[in-house]
């Protein structure tokens, strides 16, 4: 079946928003931690601490 370009946008952005919602789902909490240091715009010192611990070691030792 062939769709308006709208539809087949809106069709195509709920599978994305569901893939995502089942890899959140998923995801360990240091890996959703991870996740949101990555989208911030800018980080503090305590931060890149952080985000150094949860990238220099297996994601399963840094869970808190």
């Amino acid at each position: 079946m062939i769709f308006p370009e709208a539809e087949a946008r809106r069709r195509r952005n709920a599978l994305y928003i569901e893939a995502y919602a089942k890899a959140w789902a998923e995801a360990s909490p240091a890996e959703r931690e991870l996740a949101m240091l990555a989208m911030k715009h800018r980080w503090n010192d305590a931060e890149r601490v952080r985000h150094g611990e949860l990238t220099r070691r297996p994601l399963s030792a840094c869970a808190p």
